[in-house]
Order: structure tokens, then C-alpha cells, then sequence
């Protein structure tokens, strides 16, 4: 759901630490976008109640609080999509689990960032979550990707730097940016893609998407059953 640029978002924070909390609430009034912070809890039960009663319109939340496992903290904040599908989520977490992560891809309003991005990163990330885009950081990504090429025949052939291009490229940034965003030319990073998608045997980019989608169920579990005949 889009937003308009006037009207003033209602954002929910929730992370185990107080500390690490009104450092994001902090980070959160630097942004570009900017919105009301309605919510903050150390644990996502109680970020997840605040949400709904505060009638927040995004959640920036660590996986799990205080007192959660990484799978109760999930399966609270699944819940809380199911009750409110316009709630845009950002998973902001330290977590590169496949275990743990993959669900989350099959919910067209979470998005995920890796706490180790770059500031800078974060900042574009958070400021397109809040007009309305879905995300998924890089680093999650090729993570992600690389997990899937070991698990899987169609990516196995991979290399570290395909894949993580392929992950970028999935994420909506064109040649250009991922080129930057490793320091290397465009020439390069176009040879990877061209060799992934040799790889991949796919002769154009709607061939590639399709497949990234296939790729994305099967994070969620849904690919590798249907396969599995």
C-alpha cells in the first residue's frame, strides 16, 4: 500500500536491548521519510500487541526479544501478518539462518536486513520500506543464494560471485549500482551475470526471474515438495 509523502507513517520498534532500541529510534529520525514511533517493546509478543493496538503501519523488529527462541519470534510475527497484511514488516537481524529466515520470503510484506550492512545501506533500505517497497539486503541474499547452491542442482554450479549477483540483481538494483556497490566495473559484473544465467541455461531476464521464483518457494518450502515426486 502506498503511502502519501504528507501523510505520517505510525512505526513500531522492537529489539531485546534498550539500548540497541533508542539507538533505532534515534537512527529512525534521521531518515529521510520520516514517521511516529507508536511502539517500543524488547520482545515481539509485546511489539507484535502494540502493533495491532497502536495501529502501526510498519515494524522494524530484530527476529526475537527477550525471552523468545528465533522460531517463537517468527511464528508471532507470521500471526501478526496474517492479521494485518498491510503491515509492512523490516526483519532487522543478525541471523543468516536459512532455518530461520526462509519462511519469511513467502510473505510479500516482510523484508529483511542484515544488521551488518552499512549504515548508509540501512538508511536507503528503512527510507524505501517506508514508501511503500519490499527489501531484501543484499548480504541476506547472497547468503541465501549460497545456501540454495549447495542445496540444489539448478544453482550448485555457482560461484560466490554469480550468485551474489544474481541475489543484488533480485533485490531490484540495476548493473550499475551492484557494480559500485563492490567497487568493480560494469563489465564485470555483467560477465557474472551472463555466466550465471549460461549456467542457469535461461537466454533472457524474464527467464531468470521465473526462475529466481522458483528458487524463492523453494526457500519457503514449497519448491523442493512439489519437485520431490
Amino acid at each position: 500500500m502506498q503511502v502519501s509523502r504528507h501523510q505520517r507513517l505510525n512505526i513500531a520498534l522492537m529489539d531485546r536491548c534498550p539500548l540497541t532500541l533508542d539507538g533505532l529510534a534515534s537512527f529512525m529520525n534521521t531518515l529521510s521519510t520520516r514517521g511516529k514511533i507508536v511502539v517500543r517493546e524488547t520482545s515481539m509478543r509485546e511489539a507484535a500487541d502494540g502493533a495491532i493496538y497502536q495501529q502501526a503501519d510498519v515494524l522494524i523488529a530484530e527476529l526475537n526479544g527477550v525471552g523468545e527462541t528465533a522460531v517463537q519470534g517468527r511464528e508471532i510475527l507470521l500471526d501478526l501478518c496474517a492479521q494485518l497484511p498491510a503491515l509492512r514488516v523490516v526483519v532487522y537481524t543478525r541471523s543468516q539462518s536459512v532455518e530461520e529466515l526462509a519462511l519469511l520470503l513467502s510473505q510479500p510484506n516482510i523484508s529483511i536486513v542484515a544488521r551488518d550492512d552499512a549504515l548508509p545501506l540501512v538508511a536507503e533500505f528503512f527510507n524505501r520500506v517506508l514508501n511503500g517497497e519490499r527489501v531484501l539486503s543484499p548480504q541476506i541474499g547472497a547468503c541465501l543464494a549460497r545456501t540454495s547452491a549447495r542445496e540444489t542442482a539448478v544453482t550448485r554450479e555457482l560461484t560466490r560471485c554469480e550468485s551474489d549477483v544474481l541475489a543484488f540483481l533480485f533485490n531490484g538494483m540495476s548493473l550499475r549500482e551492484i557494480a559500485e556497490l563492490q567497487r568493480r566495473s560494469i563489465k564485470t559484473i555483467s560477465a557474472h551475470k551472463c555466466s550465471a544465467m549460461r549456467k542457469l541455461k535461461v537466454s533472457n531476464d524474464s527467464e531468470l526471474f521465473s526462475l529466481h521464483g522458483k528458487i524463492t518457494r523453494q526457500f519457503a518450502g514449497e519448491w523442493q515438495r512439489n519437485t520431490q515426486r
